[in-house]
């Protein structure tokens, strides 16, 4: 399963890329004890701080322990607008029926 994997190694991805937020989709709620889990540990022991250092030469030491603070993942739900479709079925189905000239039609 490729999962327990991510898990592990998406903090440590945004760690190390210095990614401020990481949005993700409610279902990912349940797993953020374990994301923050992972950087406080990797975080206390300056693992992160040295990989950055090392994928980022141009980066002064003093802007790595200052200037980026641990990633935070923050889930957010379904983005709803109105009068406005999203659904990937929905505008094929515009397409499809000649509702719209195309996919660059400025409709869409």
């Amino acid at each position: 399963c490729v999962y327990p994997l991510y898990d592990f190694s998406h903090p440590i991805s945004d760690a190390v890329e210095g990614i401020t937020h990481s949005l993700c989709s409610l279902e990912f709620m349940d797993h953020r004890p374990l994301y923050e889990w992972v950087l406080e540990k990797l975080w206390d022991s300056r693992w992160i701080q040295t990989a950055r250092d090392q994928s980022n030469p141009y980066t002064t030491v003093s802007d790595l322990y200052v200037d980026q603070g641990q990633p935070q993942q923050i889930e957010f739900s379904r983005l709803n607008l109105q009068y406005t479709v999203l659904s990937k079925r929905k505008l094929i189905n515009l397409v499809q029926t000649n509702a719209v000239s195309g996919w660059d039609d400025p409709r869409m």
